[in-house]
């Protein structure tokens, strides 16, 4: 039997995805996050959320686009893509699964209502949380991203792959999270 790959269940949500709309898989290749190119290391390399990153570095407002959404027993799974207000172009595409019962029942009605990134709830809200990147990584972007990011055609992109957590470790939520291109290089 084939070894697993240790980093296959941090691609989890996005894989879900790509396989539930039988789309190849993405060849996620792991990258050393202080060999990222900027903007992507400063974006994806810290220990915070990524909405508050976002909208510092796009300077607006991050909004929330969820292309796919499902519910399951345990989980609340999203695949989306984050708009930046002021320029209306897409700012990061992704997937995330969020363990609803790690969360008051307020709480999770305001997430499912998914008209706000989870990283803005959870700073909006003042609710304690600790980010865990667990891998950053490249792809070459598929036709799926490209439309997503409104891309012309293939390029490399970044992303990492993010847990949230409690800060007794209760898991929150699996990200992963692709950028787009940096707007102006």
């Amino acid at each position: 039997m084939p070894e697993e790959d240790p980093t296959a269940s941090a691609y989890a949500p996005l894989a879900k995805f790509y396989a539930q709309e039988q789309l190849p898989p993405l060849d996620f290749k792991e990258v050393v996050g202080d060999d990222l190119p900027q903007p992507a290391l400063h974006l994806l390399v810290h220990n915070r959320d990524m909405t508050t990153r976002l909208e510092r570095y796009h300077r607006s407002p991050i909004s929330l686009k969820a292309l796919y959404i499902s519910m399951e027993p345990d989980s609340y799974f999203r695949e989306v893509v984050l708009i930046a207000d002021k320029s209306g172009k897409p700012v990061e595409y992704g997937a995330i699964e969020i363990h609803l019962e790690a969360f008051p029942e307020w709480l999770g009605k305001r997430i499912r209502d998914g008209k706000q990134p989870l990283g803005g709830i959870l700073v909006e809200e003042k609710f304690p949380f600790v980010s865990k990147p667990s891998t950053y990584f490249r792809i070459q972007s598929d036709q799926h991203i490209q439309k997503q990011l409104e891309l012309p055609s293939p390029i490399t992109l970044y992303g990492r792959a993010n847990l949230l957590c409690k800060e007794d470790g209760t898991p929150l939520a699996n990200i992963v999270e692709i950028l787009p291109p940096d707007p102006d290089a």
